[in-house]
């Protein structure tokens, strides 16, 4: 009895210290139940300096729905709103988030076009944030949001 309590104390030791988990938080075994849901923009870095207060966007969100769809919608720099669906997918053991069809927004006056990419690595993910980062030729990209 002995021995079988020690072994299902190692195999639970085990268990719980091989979950791996993002850079900066959130375990990736739990990456498919928190990331459902909608989130909204919280933090905008450029090459680690925040340009929160530079963007020429309002309202920016994203819905990530179970089935694989997914929505954004965001207030532009003409008071419009814009909304653009496609779908998601994790990729590389759950290090990336594949988005389809998100579409191009400016960001701020001095970064030009955000063009989306396909995947974005990410970063942080919890049940209550999710940061991702992609790098183009301005730099990388940090996008930080809190969950709605």
């Amino acid at each position: 009895m002995k021995r079988f309590i020690f072994l299902s104390m190692m195999v639970l030791s085990i268990g719980l210290f091989s979950c791996k988990k993002y850079p900066d938080g959130g375990l990736k075994n739990m990456a498919a139940g928190h990331i459902r849901g909608t989130w909204k923009l919280d933090t905008y870095l450029l090459n680690n300096i925040d340009f929160t207060g530079d963007l020429l966007i309002n309202s920016y969100k994203e819905t990530f729905n179970e089935e694989g769809t997914y929505s954004r919608q965001l207030i532009d720099t003409f008071d419009q709103v814009l909304n653009t669906s496609g779908g998601w997918d994790f990729e590389g053991e759950r290090s990336l988030l594949t988005i389809l069809d998100a579409g191009d927004f400016l960001l701020t006056a001095n970064s030009s076009t955000a063009t989306a990419p396909r995947s974005y690595t990410i970063e942080r993910l919890t049940k209550t944030e999710l940061w991702y980062t992609y790098e183009d030729g301005l730099g990388k990209h940090d996008f930080r949001l809190i969950k709605q």
